[in-house]
């Protein structure tokens, strides 16, 4: 899937395919702007926020049912 991320260093916007780019089978994608690399998980992408986002999800969820079958009603 194809996303833009924001280059950490220049703020330029960068479109990424992230489906294809890893550290281990492709080069590191660069900045089209300043050419430093771009970070496999950045902050700002949607993808990283979705998976925080997932996890905190789950974890409060659980805290409910464990609060419902523990306190005394």
């Amino acid at each position: 899937m194809i996303e833009k991320i924001p280059c950490l260093y220049c703020q330029t916007e960068n479109t990424v395919d992230s489906e294809t780019t890893g550290y281990l089978t492709d080069p590191v994608p660069v900045c089209c702007h300043c050419g430093m690399a771009l970070p496999k998980a950045h902050p700002s992408s949607r993808f990283y926020k979705t998976r925080v986002f997932l996890w905190a999800f789950v974890f409060i969820a659980l805290f409910c049912l464990l609060m419902i079958i523990y306190l005394p009603r």
